[in-house]
């Protein structure tokens, strides 16, 4: 092919600033980043983040995991059953205990070659796995332990869904963490899930910052830990009125958490705190997005493909510096620690239950441009609670009102 040489003159970044400027006129003010809720804001042409040490050395090859309680065994076994032979390729089963029926649960679930993670969250829940599941399982499995001295498995899920901001996730998280490394520096594989919203290059930055986080976390106490993220989409800015606009909401958090480097990829179906659970369709489409993403975007191996953008790296310079700075506040001060991550949420879920009265932020079907066409009717179910805060969800809150 005859090489084409392209006169492109070199201009300098002040060169390009005023150009944005001249353009943008009156509305310079797109050149800034700002986030109420978050407490975030920077220029986005000062081009003043120092870059990220590299953290993903080697591709991602993620995987799509679909999660299920262990209760109803028949019903959850199907369920994963079903899952697996329509493009899942891992699964994670929790809310374990001492009376799980084990080979109803797992049965023909080939545990040598699928990838199997089972949180357990006492002793007796997990002696009992031991005891009653079939031995193939016993020893292929890979058990998250939530308790104890051994435990390799945190989560900060429950935060994102009561409104912290992703500041006090990623300090919450590094607490816990911290805490049993100076009681046990281990070098060990640990799981850590997150909750990933609807802020797309946020939740991007967050779990970049997270790497890098845990790997100054692992330098401090002297030990090497292999990090394995689970990105879990949540309830927040679903809608069971308007069901489709779901489906454009948990693909975005599904790429943030891809794009992020998420080692497991956990897209919910937006139904699944209904009265009724989730359907077979809402199953089906949140298990698709993650199929489209891998076969059909092409990205089901990644390193680090963001690398460089200077958004996301400022964005993740920010929460590194701020979060690292409140899991200092915390560690120096662990009878106080409480309340001040209560008081966090309750900063962080004001402003945004507050942004969402006033429709300074707008969720289309919720607070604006509502469904107009016939949609299947559904109610939404007991809302969870965590940290003396009921789940955020916008539509139901915009119900009572």
């Amino acid at each position: 092919m005859t090489q084409v040489t392209i006169p492109f003159s070199p201009h300098s970044i002040e060169d390009w600033q005023r150009q944005l400027h001249k353009e943008l006129k009156e509305n310079v003010d797109l050149l800034n980043y700002s986030n109420e809720s978050e407490d975030l804001e920077f220029s986005l042409t000062a081009l003043d983040a120092e870059p990220l040490l590299p953290n993903i050395d080697q591709p991602s090859d993620w995987k799509r995991i679909v999660y299920g309680s262990a209760s109803n065994e028949k019903e959850n076994n199907q369920y994963f059953l079903q899952a697996l032979m329509q493009g899942a390729d891992a699964i994670l089963i929790d809310q374990t205990d001492h009376s799980t029926n084990w080979p109803t649960l797992l049965q023909a679930i080939e545990t040598p070659y699928i990838s199997c993670l089972i949180v357990f969250r006492t002793e007796a829940a997990f002696q009992h796995f031991k005891a009653t599941a079939d031995p193939q399982a016993v020893a292929h499995v890979r058990p998250l332990f939530a308790y104890g001295d051994h435990q390799n498995y945190h989560s900060t899920f429950d935060l994102q869904q009561v409104g912290a901001n992703c500041i006090t996730q990623l300090a919450v998280g590094l607490f816990e963490l911290q805490q049993q490394l100076q009681n046990e520096p281990l070098s060990q594989t640990i799981y850590f899930e997150f909750g990933v919203g609807s802020e797309f290059l946020l939740e991007i930055a967050k779990l970049m910052a997270f790497r890098t986080l845990v790997a100054q976390l692992a330098q401090l106490n002297g030990c090497k830990l292999d990090l394995q993220i689970i990105s879990k989409t949540g309830f927040s800015n679903k809608s069971l009125i308007d069901p489709y606009t779901n489906l454009l909401r948990l693909s975005t958090e599904s790429l943030s958490g891809v794009l992020g480097g998420t080692d497991y990829l956990c897209t919910q179906p937006y139904d699944a705190l209904s009265a009724t659970g989730s359907g077979d369709f809402s199953r089906r489409m949140a298990l698709n997005i993650g199929n489209l993403l891998a076969e059909e975007a092409h990205l089901g191996t990644l390193t680090a493909p963001l690398s460089g953008a200077y958004s996301i790296e400022k964005m993740s310079s920010l929460l590194i510096e701020r979060s690292w700075n409140l899991l200092c506040d915390l560690d120096s001060n662990r009878v106080a620690a409480a309340q001040r991550i209560q008081d966090n949420i309750l900063k962080a879920r004001t402003t945004s239950l507050k942004r969402f009265a006033q429709r300074q932020d707008t969720l289309i079907g919720i607070n604006g441009y509502m469904n107009e066409f016939a949609a299947p009717q559904a109610t939404w179910g007991q809302i969870p609670e965590a940290y003396g805060f009921p789940y955020i969800i916008f539509e139901k809150i915009s119900s009572n009102d």
